[in-house]
């Protein structure tokens, strides 16, 4: 599964390695997701990208990547940590599995 990838003021970067600390910003995202109706509902996304690509602030991504990709680009971080996830615990269970048949 590749890491997405956004592209501001043409150049293009791909989302850092996952810490625990993005396990916050995503989990607190997710908890409070703006609805269309929010007067920051752009603003709230493109925050959500900036902190997940080195180098991008939110205010990059306003300026350079049209309203069109914006929401995009928040639901492809969203479903790569969602995927990531899973596919770990998944791992992680077989392997618990494994060593109790052991």
């Amino acid at each position: 599964m590749e890491r997405p990838t956004i592209t501001v003021d043409e150049k293009t970067y791909e989302m850092k390695k996952l810490t625990g600390r993005d396990w916050r910003v995503f989990s607190e995202f997710n908890d409070k997701v703006p609805q269309y109706t929010d007067a920051d509902f752009i603003e709230k996304h493109a925050a959500f990208i900036a902190e997940f690509y080195m180098g991008v602030t939110a205010d990059n991504i306003l300026d350079n990547m049209s309203l069109e990709e914006i929401l995009p680009a928040s639901l492809a971080i969203r479903n790569y940590i969602t995927q990531s996830l899973t596919a770990k615990f998944e791992r992680l269970e077989k392997n618990s599995e494994a060593d109790k048949a052991q």
